[in-house]
């Protein structure tokens, strides 16, 4: 009886001592990004999220059954949202190389499940890890930006991307897989979206605008008298 009762104490301490979420094999993350955890209609929810237009994209992995060092692994570059731009949806440069979105992304589903970004215009990117590029094992979702840790757990890729050449309200969601796996949702990237300058004031709006610049303007009359 005993001897069950201490079995059953050391179960129990070594299941409290697991993790909640286990760290995903595959994560991406942004430098200098954060984390938009729900509620903001220009990006997808739980992804990093980069904070300017420029800035640079790593792909993370650990190394396991699904995911080992020389296998061919993929970027995903997809235009958010996914509906079709009725004027002229720009560019972006990935590395060097500029992808205009109306000649060299095609629309539909690269074969990862829709999860509210597909189907759309996307780009698939291929490369393989380097063995010599390594750095601290670290979870994204709990430390969005936090590339640089202390330690050789995990395998990188790093990426420069620019995407002040999209249409305004656009933006690339990223998403990293290979034959096996991919990122879960929650550890996927996206760029920053660009508001447009020129957007329509709402009716409330331009009535104070107009109220304002009426204002202006009999009180310049009145200087004159």
């Amino acid at each position: 009886m005993k001897r069950l009762i201490y079995v059953l104490v050391w179960a129990t301490l070594g299941l409290a001592s697991v993790p909640a979420f286990a760290l995903p094999s595959l994560q991406l993350d942004i430098l200098g990004g954060y984390y938009n955890q729900t509620g903001n209609s220009l990006y997808d929810d739980q992804t990093v999220v980069a904070s300017r237009q420029n800035f640079t994209l790593y792909a993370l992995m650990e190394l396991s059954r699904k995911t080992p060092l020389g296998d061919t692994y993929y970027l995903s570059m997809a235009l958010f949202p996914n509906t079709a731009s009725t004027g002229d949806p720009g560019s972006f440069i990935f590395n060097g190389r500029t992808i205009d979105v109306s000649e060299d992304m095609v629309y539909g589903n690269p074969g990862l499940p829709a999860h509210g970004i597909y189907q759309t215009n996307y780009f698939l990117y291929d490369f393989t890890f380097n063995h010599e590029n390594t750095v601290g094992r670290y979870n994204v979702q709990d430390d969005p930006g936090g590339f640089g840790q202390p330690g050789s757990s995990l395998y990188y890729a790093a990426f420069n991307v620019d995407t002040s050449g999209l249409a305004s309200g656009l933006s690339i969601h990223f998403d990293l897989f290979n034959s096996k796996t991919k990122a879960p949702f929650s550890h996927d990237a996206q760029s920053f979206a660009s508001e447009s300058h020129y957007a329509i004031p709402e009716p409330a709006t331009f009535l104070l605008l107009a109220s304002g610049l009426a204002g202006l303007i009999s009180l310049r009359r009145s200087k004159q008298s």
